[in-house]
């Protein structure tokens, strides 16, 4: 039968929650003098004055020491309600969540400046930290996340990459490095003696042990540490930056002034719901980082580099403008060859009809006549302009056969010669008589 522990942390997802509830959890017990199996041995009327108890305990300490923030406590009291209701032992909160205290303004929200991360980053010698520095600037992915993520997660696109976050969970999303975090994070690798596709991106100094929670959040504190940043010494105030959150929010004012779209600022940074969440299943990874690139000349800290980036950013902007303007010239120019077409085909059209009107009497033209008073020459050039003046039917002419083309030019030559013949008659004609003589040879 499972145990009253078992039951409440099957019920979590991570590893992460469930050492965050492990740890308030058992606060509660040593302040109780209870446990797992204890407490819920307890009636419910117990329970939750103990419960209150302990809140107006925790309220002291606030009120003396300022910990824990007014603002932690739904997130202390949420373990020991979850626990209670993963075993049955449920109760309205109401009256325990009335004794909270009045939460205040949130302190440390400002994000880091490149100076500060610069400051950061000249701090440390070491490969792992700067590229860790780095992934955290330019991913915005939060730094409990890190330790699971995988060498085979990062994959490169042109000069940077793009990172798959939670991999093969729900909370999977994916975000992008900079050619300049990348390029770090590759130098760092190089020194690494495991580098397997499946191996953790991140280790301990040992190279060979992964990171924890409690190890990557070592990594900033202890380089934040060492560059003895001046922006807060240490302080939690409302003008302070965050040891981890400040890079993050970083991120997300720094895409949004690049003109992202706000549902992949927010797909970055693993804020979706369930349809957006479908929507960018569909969408690829040149997809993603085409988006991304945007923000690449502000994320980057190096100058030089970020010269190179907004002058490369430059160049796509005008070679895409240059592009949108070529298709817009094309598709005009090809418009007007288009009528150019028309209005040539409808004029051969007309010379035909003139040439050969008893052909065009009724709605459609006698296309058996036409075939046979037309040379082959003329109905060549008739099948290749009839198209375009009539899209609906077919008023193409078959080729004649030799007989055919023999019998047109019977016809042709015995008109001639009646000519001839008459203006003989009438005289003074010699130049036109030679003319017409002339095409006689030519249909011989």
């Amino acid at each position: 039968m499972a145990t009253p522990s078992q039951i409440f942390y099957e019920s979590l997802k991570t590893e992460a929650t469930k050492k965050a509830y492990k740890l308030w959890l058992e606060q509660f017990f040593e302040y109780a003098h209870e446990d797992y199996d204890s407490i819920i041995k307890l009636e419910p009327n117990k329970i939750k004055q103990t419960i209150k108890d302990y809140v107006i305990h925790k309220k002291e300490s606030t009120r003396r020491i300022g910990v824990p923030s007014p603002n932690s406590y739904n997130a202390i009291m949420t373990p020991i309600q979850s626990f209670l209701e993963m075993n049955e032992i449920e109760f309205s909160w109401k009256t325990i969540k009335n004794l909270y205290p009045q939460k205040i303004p949130t302190s440390n929200q400002l994000p880091y400046t490149d100076e500060d991360i610069i400051e950061i980053l000249g701090a440390t010698t070491s490969r792992r930290n700067k590229a860790f520095i780095h992934f955290l600037a330019s991913t915005g992915v939060r730094v409990g996340a890190t330790p699971e993520i995988r060498i085979e997660d990062v994959k490169g696109i042109e000069d940077g990459a793009v990172v798959s976050i939670y991999r093969d969970t729900t909370e999977e999303y994916r975000t992008c490095l900079t050619p300049e975090a990348y390029a770090s994070l590759k130098k760092y690798l190089e020194q690494r003696i495991d580098r397997n596709p499946d191996s953790v991106l991140f280790t301990r100094k040992n190279n060979l042990t992964p990171l924890t929670s409690a190890s990557a959040q070592d990594i900033v504190r202890n380089v934040r540490k060492q560059a003895k940043l001046s922006m807060d010494n240490g302080r939690k105030t409302r003008r302070g930056k965050s040891q981890n959150h400040a890079f993050r929010k970083r991120f997300e004012i720094t895409l949004a002034s690049c003109d992202l779209q706000q549902r992949f600022i927010d797909y970055m940074q693993g804020h979706f719901s369930g349809n957006s969440k479908a929507y960018f299943n569909g969408v690829s990874d040149e997809q993603l980082y085409a988006q991304f690139k945007r923000a690449i000349p502000s994320l980057t800290l190096d100058k030089s580099e970020k010269i190179e980036s907004e002058k490369n950013e430059e160049i796509r902007i005008i070679n895409e403008t240059n592009k949108s303007e070529l298709k817009e010239k094309l598709e005009s120019q090809d418009e007007i060859i288009q009528q150019m077409m028309v209005s040539l085909a409808s004029t051969r059209y007309m010379v035909y009809e003139k040439m050969y009107g008893e052909c065009f009497g009724g709605t459609d033209p006698d296309l058996e006549k036409l075939a046979q008073l037309m040379t082959n020459g003329e109905i060549l050039d008739w099948n290749t302009f009839i198209p375009i003046v009539q899209r609906k039917k077919d008023w193409t002419i078959p080729m004649g056969s030799k007989s055919q083309e023999m019998l047109r030019n019977s016809k042709q030559k015995r008109e001639i010669k009646e000519l001839i013949k008459e203006l003989h008659s009438k005289g003074d004609f010699e130049e036109t008589i030679e003319r017409l003589r002339e095409m006689l040879d030519e249909l011989d």
